[in-house]
């Protein structure tokens, strides 16, 4: 007939003079009587001090986490036996909990040399080396348990952030692929094996693992918002709107980053209004924001108000970086165009192009607008042959650049 250990626990407690004095810190230990343990102990130790005296009076403090008081104890103890495993073991707990990984990683070392078949320690050896940032060791010591015991979700899921951090990524995919297989509810892994494909290459395994996760995990934020900024990182501004209203929806207090590129993929998937909405609501939190009046500009432009376009096109200019400044001018050419402004269009556009050379299309831009304004035809006539010979063959217009050049030779020709 088995007996419970409640039972049990009740028999011991009715006849303390049974029970050896190490009986009687083992019961006070278990029914957490630590003060009580700490000076029984404290007099066995008087009387007799022994490793394990030290290995219990530093568990308990370990139970109350005060774990300077624990490392001292066992400190005592592994100087009475300095090759015992779990003094050595427990040490490099406490070492870990405060934050001291080197002399964590130092003491399970020494353990493992001396339980070498011991999988937990090296489990926990690994752990402090991805806490110390040392991933080729920490991979080394998941390699061996893998080769061990391949079956341990816990380690496979270690084993496969090491391979990543030491780019063996197409070894991490594979073990994240096969910790989701077995466990579906470990989230952290979807993220991390997301991390791992090339999102340039690998887009199908990226949406069908958010799409799994999700499966998992509907409402969660953060699956929400790799599937939002992966659709925004490829174009699909639609469906990265979407998938960004559906993050929104969770989380209460979106960074400005994230409601950028929100705004971003609203503007090109073309809901101007709503856009303008979102860019005018982080103007309101950064008025000093160049890309933010950007796309203020640009959603004005959209929506044909193109005085307020231009000048919050000639404001975004003046306090932009120069990585932008040649796009500005570029939308700024062509909103004053718009406005029939064509001496201020082409200044604008030759900015541009000054600004960024690899801009030639502008060049076209500067030839048509010549054209259609200025009766001397010879400033378009140079502006196109300008824009063949900066294009080359990847011109987008040659074919009616040189239509053009032909038609004003002509006649320039008969007004000549």
């Amino acid at each position: 007939m088995r007996i419970s250990l409640r039972l049990l626990i009740l028999v011991l407690l009715a006849f303390p003079k049974l029970l050896s004095a190490q009986q009687n810190i083992d019961l006070l230990i278990l029914n957490k009587e630590y003060n009580r343990a700490l000076t029984e102990i404290q007099k066995q130790i008087e009387e007799k001090p022994s490793a394990v005296l030290f290995l219990k009076k530093g568990s308990v403090y370990q139970s109350l986490q005060d774990y300077q008081n624990a490392l001292s104890a066992y400190a005592e103890g592994l100087g009475l036996e300095p090759d015992n495993v779990t003094l050595l073991e427990e040490s490099a707990e406490c070492f870990s909990v405060l934050g001291n990984n080197t002399d964590a990683a130092a003491f399970f070392e020494k353990a493992r040399t001396l339980a070498p078949e011991n999988l937990v320690l090296a489990g926990k050896l690994g752990r402090v080396y991805i806490n110390e940032k040392a991933y080729q060791k920490a991979y080394d010591v998941f390699s061996s348990i893998y080769a061990q015991d391949s079956s341990n979700v816990f380690w496979n899921k270690q084993f496969a952030y090491c391979a990543f951090r030491v780019f063996k990524r197409e070894e991490a995919v594979r073990l994240y692929e096969n910790v989701i297989k077995t466990y579906p509810r470990d989230h952290s892994s979807y993220i991390n094996l997301i991390n791992c494909y090339n999102w340039k290459k690998e887009g199908n395994q990226i949406m069908l693992t958010i799409q799994k996760g999700l499966n998992e995990f509907p409402a969660d934020q953060e699956l929400r918002y790799e599937e939002a900024m992966f659709l925004y990182k490829t174009r699909r501004y639609g469906p990265a709107m979407v998938s960004f209203e559906k993050y929104l929806e969770l989380e209460e207090q979106p960074g400005y980053e994230t409601l950028m590129n929100y705004g971003i993929a609203t503007y090109f998937a073309e809901f101007e209004e709503k856009a303008l909405e979102i860019f005018n609501g982080l103007f309101s939190q950064n008025p000093n924001d160049p890309l933010v009046i950007y796309y203020q500009s640009l959603c004005y432009k959209k929506l044909k108000d193109f005085e307020q376009a231009g000048k919050l096109m000639q404001w975004a200019i003046d306090g932009s970086t120069p990585e932008y400044v040649a796009e500005m001018y570029h939308h700024l050419g062509q909103i004053l165009g718009q406005q029939r402004k064509f001496k201020e269009s082409v200044a604008a556009l030759e900015k541009a192009f000054e600004l960024n050379q690899e801009k030639v299309e502008v060049l076209f831009e500067i030839a048509t607008t010549y054209e259609e304004f200025n009766s001397n035809k010879t400033l378009a006539l140079n502006y196109y042959q300008i824009y063949l010979t900066e294009a080359g063959e990847s011109g987008k217009n040659i074919n009616y650049a040189l239509d053009r050049i032909e038609k004003l030779r002509e006649d320039l020709f008969f007004e000549e």
